[in-house]
This record gives structure tokens, sequence and C-alpha cells, in this order.
């Protein structure tokens, strides 16, 4: 039943690098995959991980040492097309090592892999692999691994995913020290114990580098409401319904969510929009902590991964974040990707403005290309699909 899986999430792999071309092509990235991209390709010929956007290092922005991992790929091929490919992989091989997940917690194979299938079509992931690059995308795949060798109780490989984990954005140091204490209570003094250390460290090592170099990672502010409520239920639903609800029958075990719930409902976007929306990276934690949820709920409910495949079927076709979706189509190529690659292929100079970031995310990978207005309010926003 794994090589299904595996033919699944390759399909779902191919499918949204082909989509992501047609948006790439179309102009319709943004500022974080020039990010990405121009820090990447300085790291890869510069030895510095500068980008014009955030004007600093990206590692003074964010504890994201795990992008290390795609710099030779990079630096064989310094254009956006790497990074799509790197997207539209780790979003689809995490349905593959949530399907072992179950598997390794003793979830039949049916049920499994229709459990991996739900994850898979659901408008969160499919949004994941839709949307701007992140290095949030490594965490789904890295969370699967993680619990996977926590389920086994081996030691030293839940430490060395913990800190692969530990090694995508700052915030997740914080989740590992709660789920590490949650774990040493009730589960594993010695695994969660660790977990929980090993992420304490890692906080005050990147946060003491960051004051001695006079710097601060980026984060939102935070205030003590809620400002979006009827958003963010909406968004519980929306993320709930294609897994058939079934984290809710852990009962009390479902509050473990609450941290990751409080970094999304509390913040203060200065955008001016809710963090929690089905398809953005800051919901991948929460997503990939669901599908955890459900699989351990599915191994004596095997029954609910039926209706789970069927629910993410139904939101995918009514209710999907991106192009797959009734009454919508692809985009239409722009005439100014062609001059945008030209200039990613030269050392030539260039400023783009706010408004072209669709153009300078194809230019990126020359780092001369400069952009200018990061961090101020857009007075439009494209959307993530076309409505004409």
């Amino acid at each position: 039943m794994i090589r299904v899986v595996a033919l699944g999430a390759a399909a779902f792999a191919a499918l949204y690098f082909a989509l992501d071309l047609n948006k790439l092509h179309a102009l319709y990235y943004g500022f974080d995959n020039g990010i990405f991209l121009q820090t990447l390709s300085n790291i890869a010929f510069h030895g510095s991980a500068f980008n014009w956007a955030e004007g600093r290092s990206h590692f003074y922005v964010h504890d994201s040492w795990i992008l290390y991992a795609i710099v030779p790929l990079v630096r064989a091929w310094p254009y956006q097309e790497t990074l799509i490919a790197v997207q539209a992989a780790l979003i689809a091989g995490s349905a593959v090592a949530l399907y072992a997940f179950a598997r390794t917690i003793g979830v039949r194979e049916h049920p499994a892999a229709l459990l991996a299938f739900a994850y898979l079509i659901s408008p969160s992931v499919q949004g994941f692999a839709y949307n701007e690059f992140s290095e949030g995308h490594f965490e789904p795949l890295l969370i699967f691994l993680l619990a996977i060798a926590v389920a086994r109780r081996s030691f030293w490989w839940t430490l060395i995913a913990a800190q692969l984990l530990l090694g995508v954005k700052e915030d997740v140091a914080l989740f590992l020290v709660w789920f590490g204490i949650a774990g040493a209570l009730w589960y594993d003094r010695r695994l969660g114990g660790a977990v929980a250390a090993l992420a304490a460290v890692n906080a005050i090592a990147y946060n003491a580098i960051l004051a001695v170099h006079g710097q601060h990672a980026s984060v939102p502010h935070y205030g003590a409401r809620v400002l979006y409520p009827l958003q963010d239920t909406a968004f519980l639903i929306e993320i709930l319904v294609p897994f058939a609800f079934a984290p809710l029958w852990l009962r009390w075990r479902a509050l473990l969510a609450v941290p990751l719930l409080a970094e999304l409902f509390l913040a203060m976007n200065r955008d001016g929009f809710p963090m929690a929306r089905a398809g953005t990276h800051y919901t991948e934690p929460l997503i990939a902590l669901c599908a955890i949820g459900a699989a351990v709920v599915m191994r004596d409910r095997p029954q609910l991964a039926r209706w789970a495949a069927a629910l993410s079927l139904l939101m995918a076709l009514f209710f999907n974040t991106t192009v797959l979706h009734f009454g919508r189509h692809l985009y239409t190529a722009d005439a100014g990707y062609a001059q945008a690659r030209k200039l990613a292929s030269s050392n030539a100079g260039a400023t783009f403005a706010p408004e072209q970031q669709g153009a300078w995310a194809v230019a990126a990978g020359n780092v001369q290309a400069r952009i200018t207005g990061f961090g101020a309010p857009l007075r439009s926003e494209r959307p993530a699909w076309n409505k004409e």
C-alpha cells in the first residue's frame, strides 16, 4: 500500500509543479519567493544570507538553517523552478511520512492510506503546495518523522529529528518545549525531557547570537484577545472536516494544540489579515498535528478514515484554496516574465517597486536585483487564482 501512497504523492508533486510554473510565468509569486531565492543564491555563491527585501541576513529574521539543505540545488540551478520543485516534493513527501507514522502506531493499511490521501488533497495542504515558498514547508515532513521516532521510542533518532525541526524557525523551539514537557509527563520521561531541553538550548543560543549582533527575529505583535473570531472558527472547521473531526476524539489531549492556536489567533498581523487561513505556511505545524491526532484516533476507529477521504474530496472540489476549484482557471502568462528571467541569468543591477514583486521573484537569483518597500502594506494583493 505504501507504493500506492508514494505514487499518489508523486502525481501530486508533478501536478503542483506544473501549476506553480503557470503561476510563476504569470508573475503571481511575491516577496517570499524572491527572499528565499536571493538568500540561497547569496549563500551558494557569496557565503552571505543577505537579501534586498529584508535588508539583512535572513538568519537574523528567522532561525532557518535547514535552508542549507537546498543550497546545493540552488547553486546548480539558481532559479525559481528549483524552489518550486523543492516545495512540491516536501509537501508531497509529507503524505508518505504520515502514512508511515500511521502504520507505525498500528493503523491498518487501508485506513492509513485513506488518511494520507485525505491529508494530501485537503485545502490546507494543496494551499501549501500552491502558495509562496517558505521554510515552513519542511515542518510537516519533519514533524511526521519526529512522531515516528517518538512512537518507536528511539532516543537518538528522536533528538536528530527534533534538531532538524528546530532548524526551520525559532517558534518551533517553544512548541517543542511544550510538547517535550507533555511527553515527559504522560509518555516517556527520558524522551520528553531530552526534547524539551534540546529545544530550550536552541532557543537560548539563537536569541543570544541575535543579541550579540544587535538583531531580533521577525515576529508578529500579540494581543490578549482574538481579533477575528468568526474567521478563526471557520478556519477550524475547514481544517477539521478533511480529517472527519477525528482529532476531537482525543478529548482533553486535543488541548495540547492550544499554543499553536494561540500563535495564530492572538497575532496582530501587520498586513491586516488573519494568520489562521487554510493554505498559509503559518498553519503548517497545526495541520501536521491534526493529522497525527487523526492517525491516533483511527487506530481504534478505522471507519473514520473513509469519512475523512470523502469529506476531504468534497472540500477539495468546493472549498479549495488553489486553482483546482470549480469556477477558476489557470493564469495567463505575463510578457514581463521573459525579461525578468533574462535578468536572473545576469549580474546586471536592477531595482523593482513593491508592485513588481512577481517580476522580482523571478529575477532574484541575481543578487544585484533589488526591491523596495518590503514590509509596507500593499495597495492591492493578487489572488491565488484567476477569477476572470
